[in-house]
């Protein structure tokens, strides 16, 4: 069994039941969970947003309990702009070198996926699946329930919103590369949902996937809206994050 040495300086925590190594990385909050078992090939997943939350929902204990490693950086201010997927590109770096997997499974709920998204499509060969979950895919989204989150992403891409909608910055413009990495992708969104509309962003990236050949699998939930996030019985995710590392 193959065991993470983490730095001494890192702090440490308990985090439902499991080890956490808590570090500053390049002035973003930053750390890791210790598996009790690992599997021994550094597998690890990678919550890009709200790590905190619906955690007992999205799989992430169960994918602890089977020996994958759980990571986060909190780059949420750069909303995935150039600067902020670099930083996230050398925060990965960073645990691979410590001994982790050079992929990483994402688990992406709302803006976490617009993160998700845009980190496979600048570095494909370091994802090895991707879960979102009622998702932010649009970087220009027209709608007006968008428009305080389209303004924060305009601001720092430094981009108007006719230059977004066409450039491959937009997650929905870039979607091949995911496809031809050969990146498995399971969704769960709410038919309701008034936050992120469906509409404008998943099923525009859904009819992208499917007509390019790629792998999604979507569970549409009626009456549902944005939150909460994950699945009652969370095994379905496990299992989808399993099979990805097996290939």
């Amino acid at each position: 069994m193959k065991r993470i040495v983490f730095p001494e300086s890192w702090t440490t925590d308990e985090w439902y039941g499991f080890t956490r190594h808590s570090f500053d990385f390049e002035g973003c909050k930053a750390w890791v969970v210790e598996p009790e078992f690992p599997a021994g090939d550094g597998r690890w997943s990678w919550c890009t947003v709200w790590p905190e939350s619906f955690v007992k929902r999205v799989g992430t204990l169960e994918l602890l309990e089977h020996g994958f490693y759980h990571a986060h950086v909190d780059a949420f201010q750069f909303r995935a702009s150039p600067e902020g997927i670099a930083l996230m590109g050398r925060f990965q770096e960073l645990l691979v070198n410590l001994g982790l997997s050079p992929k990483a499974n994402l688990i992406g709920m709302s803006w976490g996926g617009f993160f998700s998204l845009r980190f496979a499509e600048t570095f494909p060969d370091r994802v090895c699946a991707i879960y979102l979950d009622a998702p932010v895919c649009n970087a220009a989204d027209p709608e007006p329930n968008a428009a305080k989150r389209l303004a924060t992403i305009l601001e720092n891409y430094h981009l108007t919103f006719e230059e977004m909608a066409k450039s491959k910055l937009n997650p929905l413009n870039n979607v091949e590369a995911i496809v031809e990495a050969g990146i498995p992708l399971f969704a769960v969104v709410g038919k309701t949902d008034m936050t992120v509309t469906l509409g404008t962003n998943f099923d525009l990236l859904e009819k992208r996937i499917l007509e390019l050949g790629g792998f999604i699998k979507v569970i549409r939930r009626e009456g549902w809206g944005h939150h909460p996030h994950g699945l009652d019985e969370p095994k379905e995710l496990l299992a989808f994050h399993c099979a990805a590392r097996e290939k």
